[in-house]
């Protein structure tokens, strides 16, 4: 009987971080968790983040393996048939490559075409080849399965469409400047989108960060959680002359940067780029200094206008994406086919044989005086009827042009035909 791939977990859509935290592991567990999975999937991957606990395994028996899965984790966790039920999803077969692949290429994720989580499937599939539990199937799974995933960044607009505020204004930094490393910020005030943008371009490689606040003592506070400098808020706007990326998050008070301001400060920097993200509301920084040269001013309604606009764009190269996961889920259907295939029509024929003889034998010790000439007479019809009965399927089979259904039809035969007749040969 083949072996069969199956998927099983739960994500940041079918489980809130509550109960994700509960069943997330170390990584130092996952070889002890593969450990314990081995007497039903000889080959298996534990993947563990933040956002998803999942197992993908080839297993002699699906239903067998799926029990030592709940069994490992209630070994950890003391798993609760009511949260297995609730929170946790099962794939076999098409279905669980094609989730492989959309977790893989980021489909799957709490953000679309975030690119840290191909790196964390490839962390998890490591350790699997390190615990000895990958073989020929699951090898050709994951390689496929990255493959897809590198196909989709490559070839569609995925990963650079970024559909937050905070994300359209790092992207706007990048362009500005390529390399964020060497460009200087600084952050007024401390308002909840200022201290996520910041973050994100903390994130994005900037290494010189000055927060200025009218209470010092929040401007210590979040210097220290992004490992930036504190400044008073008088030393804070004497300083945007040294920076390159001022991000204003002022509680209130419009337009506390005039253009007069800015243009006093423009005019020593001799050229040199300035890109103000405006976060406040009302907006902090007087619109018409957008005007001044190599000033770059956006505030929340200009990035609230590009990060619809990527909405429109991402979800075609979702798309696009979802066209290229099919292309490559067929072809990892037919790799698998053209290896189970012919085992499969040989099974086919063996069995259909052994029911021949079996059935043959019963008939001529029934009819032990029919004459040799009949009995062989017999015994070649019997067989031309089983290569009758069989040609037609083995050609049929093979000229199934989906690949996914041709894999699909193939275990099917195997679940009609084979199934009983291996478990025998098992109990025998």
């Amino acid at each position: 009987m083949p072996m069969e791939f199956i998927a099983y977990g739960l994500n940041h859509v079918t489980a809130p971080l509550s109960v994700r935290e509960k069943y997330a592991l170390e990584p130092e567990k996952a070889k002890e968790v593969l450990a314990r999975l081995k007497s039903q999937a000889p080959e298996a991957v534990f993947l563990s983040t933040c956002n998803r606990v999942e197992f993908y395994c080839v297993a002699k028996n699906p239903e067998n393996c799926l029990e030592e899965i709940r069994g490992t984790l209630g070994h950890f966790h003391r798993l609760k048939p009511a949260e297995a039920k609730k929170y946790f999803y099962f794939y076999q077969g098409v279905e669980a490559f094609a989730h492989l692949f959309r977790v893989s290429s980021s489909l799957d994720s709490m953000v679309v075409g975030e690119a840290q989580i191909l790196g964390q499937v490839k962390e998890a599939y490591q350790q699997s080849q390190e615990s000895g539990m990958t073989g020929a199937t699951l090898n050709g799974i994951f390689h496929r399965a990255f493959g897809a995933a590198k196909r989709v960044r490559s070839q569609t607009e995925i990963a650079r469409m970024p559909v937050s505020v905070s994300s359209v204004a790092v992207d706007l930094a990048r362009k500005i400047f390529s390399a964020l490393s060497e460009h200087p910020v600084l952050l007024l005030g401390a308002g909840e989108m200022g201290e996520l943008t910041a973050k994100y371009l903390v994130d994005a490689g900037v290494k010189e960060f000055f927060i200025a606040n009218r209470t010092l003592e929040k401007a210590r506070s979040l210097a220290e959680r992004l490992g930036g400098k504190a400044l008073a808020f008088s030393e804070g706007l004497s300083r945007i002359g040294e920076v390159d990326i001022l991000l204003t998050s002022l509680g209130q008070g419009s337009h506390a940067i005039k253009r007069g301001d800015l243009e006093a400060v423009m005019r020593n920097r001799k050229g040199r780029s300035l890109f103000i993200i405006d976060m406040g509301v009302p907006r902090n920084v007087d619109p018409e200094a957008g005007k001044l040269e190599s000033v770059y001013l956006y505030n929340v309604d200009n990035l609230s206008a590009i990060a619809e606009a990527n909405r429109g764009g991402r979800q075609k190269a979702v798309e696009e994406a979802e066209g290229i996961l099919k292309q490559e889920v067929d072809g990892l259907c037919a790799w698998l086919s053209a290896r189970e295939l012919a085992p499969t029509i040989a099974r086919l024929r063996e069995h259909f044989e052994e029911v021949r003889n079996s059935k043959l034998r019963e008939f001529l010790e029934k009819n032990r005086d029919l004459p040799e000439k009949e009995r062989k007479a017999v015994e070649r019809l019997t067989h031309d009827l089983i290569g009758k009965l069989l040609h037609d399927p083995s050609v049929n089979l093979k000229e199934i042009p989906n690949d996914s259904d041709r894999f699909d039809y193939a275990r099917m035969l195997n679940d009609v035909f084979l199934k009983t007749d291996h478990s025998k040969r098992e109990q025998d």
